[in-house]
């Protein structure tokens, strides 16, 4: 959570002192401004339809780890009363 905190604090501070010192007239930053801030929008849009796809990918992935997990747990379990059972 940190390394975001620290990313945005950046970019936010890059785009003011790029803003402070930039050699050309307000309306032409502001219409490159609209143009990034669209396409920032859509590449979020993008993200949010990606992580939604994935999303029960990965659930699906975690519960079959969680039983291959288990079933291994089992086993091992199962091996080791083999071992210790009397003769």
């Amino acid at each position: 959570m940190g390394y975001m905190r620290g990313l945005v604090h950046g970019a936010v501070l890059g785009t003011v002192i790029g803003l402070c010192i930039a050699p050309q007239t307000g309306d032409r930053t502001r219409a490159q401004l609209r143009v990034a801030g669209l396409a920032a929008r859509n590449g979020a849009i993008a993200t949010a339809r990606a992580i939604n796809r994935a999303a029960p990918l990965a659930s699906g992935a975690v519960h079959v780890a969680g039983r291959a997990r288990h079933h291994d747990t089992a086993a091992v379990n199962g091996a080791r009363a083999k071992r210790a059972a009397p003769a």
